[in-house]
C-alpha cells in the first residue's frame, strides 16, 4: 500500500521503500523453503520453477497483454515502440536492465511508462536463478556450513557496491541485481537464524515497534530527491527484518495489527495489486494535459483494488492451486506459449516503429517536428578531452568569435544560433553537457560530476573561451533548477564570471529560459482531431515569472553588470499576439517535452540571437 499510495501521489513520498521491504520478505521466504527442501532431500529445480512460474507469470501475462492493448489505442508511436521493447524485456526477465538503459536525460518521464514497475520482478527473477543453484551446489558438495558465510559475504559485497556506486551511478544502483541483492540476502540470512521465541515478549514488542517505525518513517520523510538505495535503504530493510523476526506464537501488538482481516486481505492480493495498479496510473499521467486531481488519483487506487481482487480470484489462485492447468508439463507448455506470444508482439511493435499507421496522417506530419536537433543532443564534456568535446557551429573556416556554453536547454536552442551565424558568416564553438550549469566556480553536484570535478571542468571551459579570444560568450541553461542547489552562491558566481569576461574584453550574453509546461506537450497530438492548436490555452506571462524566480531576481543585476540579455519569449507567443505561450502552432511542435525546444522551435526563436550581430 505504501508503493501504491506513493505512485498515485496520495502521500508517502518515500513509499517506494515498500519494494525494499518486499525484497526482504521474498529473500526470507524463498531461502527458507530451499533450505528445508535441501535438508529433507526433496528439492527439485523443476518443482521450484513450476511453483515460481505458477506464482509469477499468469497474472503478469494478463497484465502485460492488457497493457499492450491499452497502449495500442493510447500511445504515440515513439512511446508504443518503447512499450514493445519493455514487453520483450519483461517476458525474458530483464526489465530492470531495459529501464536502466532508458534513463537518459531526454527519456520519457518515468511516471508515463506503463510497465516500469516490473523492474523489481526482474530483480527477483534473477535472484531466483542464482540462489537455488548456489544453495544446491553447496549442499550437494557437503558444504552446508559454508552457506551462512557465503550469503554473508555476498551481502557485504552487494551492500558495498550499492554504497560506492550510488552517487556516480545512481540509476545502475537502483535497477541492477548486484546492488540490490543485499536486500534479498538480508531476508536469506534471517532464514538461517533460529526463531526469536527464546526472547522475552517485551524485547520482541520493542523490536516490532522499531521495525514498523523503520519502515513508516522513511516512507514519510524520504522523497524523490533522497539518494537511494545504499544507506538510505538500510532502515526499511532492517524494519522488515525486525518485523519478520518478532513474529511468533506469542503475538506482539504489531503482529496482531498485521493480522487484522483487512490487512491480511491486502496481503493476499498484494502481488496482483502491485501488477495492476501502475499501468492505469501511467496511462492516466500520459493522457492528461493537466496534473491529475486528488479525486482522479483516489479513483485509480480504488480501481486497482477491484482489478487486483479479480486478478487474485480469477487468475492467481486457480493457477497456483492447480485448479487450472494441473499438469507440470502442460503448465510449462502454457508458460512457453505465453512467452512466445508476448515476445513476438514486442518484436513486431519494435519492427513497425510503434505502428504509426494508428495515427492520423496529418498528425503524423506534425509529430515529425517534435524532435531535438541530433547534431547537439548527445554532447558531453570531460576535463581531459575538453578540446575534442567542443562542437563547431555557424560558418565553416572562420575563426570562432562566439562561444556557447550550456546544458540541455542550450542544446535545444543552439540550432537557432547556428542558423543565424551561418547567415552572417560567423563561426562559433559550443561546450554542451546536460544537467550542469554554465557557471564557473560553482561546485554543482550532478549525476556525471562530483562538485570538485565540476569546479575543474567549468574553470577549463571558461578559460578555453578566453584563450580563443572570442567576442561573446553565450550561456543558456535551466536556471531555476540549477539555482535550487544554492541560489545566493549562484548569483554571486554569475556576476563574478561577467566581471572576469569583461576584464578579458569579452561580452557575456545570458539567454533567458523558456516557459515550462506541466505535462509533455507532444501528447496534444492525441487530441488534435478534436481541437485546434490556435484555440488552446497556454502559459501566461505571470506563470512564466512565477516559475523563474531566480532569473527574475538576477536579471537587473546582470544588466547593470553589462551582460547582454537574449530573450526568446517574444518569438514563443501565440499567433494572435495574446499573452499566452504555446508549445505548438500550425507548422509543428515548438517543444519536444515539458522544457526543451524542438529543432522546429529552435528555428522559430532564431531572432533571439540578433543582438550578437548588431
Amino acid at each position: 500500500m505504501l508503493v501504491v499510495l506513493n505512485h498515485a501521489g496520495l502521500g508517502f513520498p518515500g513509499g517506494y521503500i515498500g519494494v525494499d521491504v518486499f525484497f526482504v520478505i521474498s529473500g526470507y521466504l524463498i531461502t527458507g523453503i530451499l533450505l528445508r527442501e535441501l535438508a529433507q532431500g526433496t528439492f527439485s529445480f523443476w518443482a521450484f520453477w513450476e511453483r515460481r512460474a505458477r506464482r509469477i507469470f499468469p497474472a503478469l501475462f494478463v497484465v502485460t497483454l492488457g497493457t499492450l492493448v491499452a497502449g495500442y489505442y493510447s500511445l504515440l508511436p515513439a512511446d508504443f515502440y518503447a512499450l514493445g521493447k519493455a514487453v520483450k524485456a519483461v517476458t525474458l526477465g530483464y526489465a530492470n536492465v531495459n529501464f536502466w538503459s532508458e534513463t537518459g536525460y531526454f527519456d520519457t518521464a518515468t511516471a508515463e511508462k506503463p510497465l516500469l514497475h516490473t523492474w523489481s520482478l526482474a530483480v527477483e527473477e534473477q535472484f531466483y536463478l542464482v540462489i537455488p543453484a548456489l544453495l544446491f551446489a553447496l549442499s550437494r558438495c557437503g558444504r552446508n556450513r559454508w552457506i551462512a558465510g557465503t550469503l554473508s559475504g555476498l551481502f557485504v559485497i552487494s551492500f558495498g557496491l550499492s554504497v560506492c556506486l550510488v552517487q556516480r551511478h545512481s540509476s545502475f544502483t537502483f535497477y541492477w541485481l548486484p546492488t540490490r541483492a543485499w536486500e534479498l540476502l538480508a531476508g536469506s540470512l534471517l532464514a538461517l537464524v533460529p526463531a526469536m521465541g527464546v526472547c522475552g515478549i517485551k524485547v520482541r514488542e520493542w523490536l516490532a515497534v522499531a521495525g514498523m517505525a523503520l519502515i513508516l518513517v522513511p516512507a514519510v520523510l524520504y522523497d524523490k530527491e533522497t539518494v537511494f538505495p545504499a544507506l538510505a535503504a538500510l532502515p526499511p530493510v532492517l524494519g522488515a527484518v525486525f518485523l519478520i523476526a518478532t513474529g511468533g506464537i506469542q503475538a506482539t501488538r504489531v503482529q496482531r495489527l498485521l493480522e487484522l482481516k483487512p490487512v491480511v486481505f491486502i496481503g493476499w492480493i498484494s502481488y496482483s495489486l502491485y501488477l495492476v495498479h501502475w499501468p492505469p496510473i501511467a496511462f492516466a499521467n500520459y493522457l492528461a494535459l493537466v496534473p491529475l486531481t486528488w479525486g482522479a488519483r483516489m479513483g485509480l487506487v480504488l480501481m486497482a483494488m477491484v482489478m487486483a481482487t479479480l486478478s487474485w480470484w480469477l487468475v492467481e489462485t486457480p493457477f497456483r492451486h492447480k485448479r487450472l492447468v494441473g499438469s507440470r508439463r502442460v503448465a510449462f507448455g502454457a508458460f512457453a506459449a505465453g512467452c512466445a506470444l508476448l515476445i513476438n508482439l514486442g518484436i513486431m511493435i519494435k519492427r513497425k516503429a510503434g505502428m504509426p499507421e494508428r495515427i492520423d496522417a496529418s498528425v503524423q506530419r506534425l509529430l515529425q517536428t517534435h524532435g531535438m536537433d541530433e547534431r547537439w543532443l548527445w554532447s558531453k564534456l570531460k576535463v581531459e578531452t575538453l578540446e575534442k568535446n567542443l562542437l563547431p557551429f555557424g560558418a565553416h573556416g572562420a575563426k570562432p568569435s562566439i562561444f556557447m556554453w550550456g546544458d540541455s536547454h542550450a542544446k535545444a536552442i543552439i540550432t537557432g544560433l547556428h542558423n543565424l551565424c551561418e547567415k552572417n558568416g560567423v563561426s562559433g564553438m559550443a561546450a554542451l553537457h546536460s544537467g550542469v550549469p554554465p557557471i564557473v566556480d560553482y561546485p554543482y553536484p550532478s549525476q556525471d560530476f562530483t562538485p570538485a570535478e565540476y569546479l575543474l571542468l567549468s574553470e577549463k571551459v571558461l578559460q578555453t573561451a578566453i584563450d580563443m579570444r572570442v567576442s561573446h560568450v553565450v550561456i543558456a541553461g535551466y536556471w531555476e533548477a540549477h539555482s535550487r542547489f544554492n541560489p545566493a552562491e549562484m548569483r554571486v558566481k554569475l556576476l563574478k564570471m561577467a566581471d572576469r569576461l569583461r576584464g578579458a574584453g569579452i561580452t557575456l550574453c545570458f539567454v533567458k529560459d523558456i516557459p515550462r509546461f506541466p505535462v509533455n506537450p507532444t501528447k496534444m497530438a492525441l487530441y488534435l482531431k478534436s481541437m485546434s492548436p490556435l484555440t488552446m490555452g497556454g502559459l501566461t506571462d505571470q506563470q512564466y515569472i512565477d516559475q523563474n524566480s531566480f532569473q527574475e531576481m538576477v536579471l537587473p543585476e546582470l544588466m547593470a553588470a553589462g551582460v547582454v540579455i537574449l530573450d526568446p519569449l517574444p518569438y514563443l507567443k501565440k499567433a494572435n499576439q495574446s499573452n499566452d505561450y504555446l508549445p505548438m502552432d500550425k507548422g509543428g511542435f515548438i517543444y519536444c517535452d515539458t522544457n526543451h525546444l524542438s529543432a522546429y522551435g529552435a528555428m522559430r526563436v532564431e531572432p533571439t540571437f540578433g543582438p550578437l550581430f548588431d
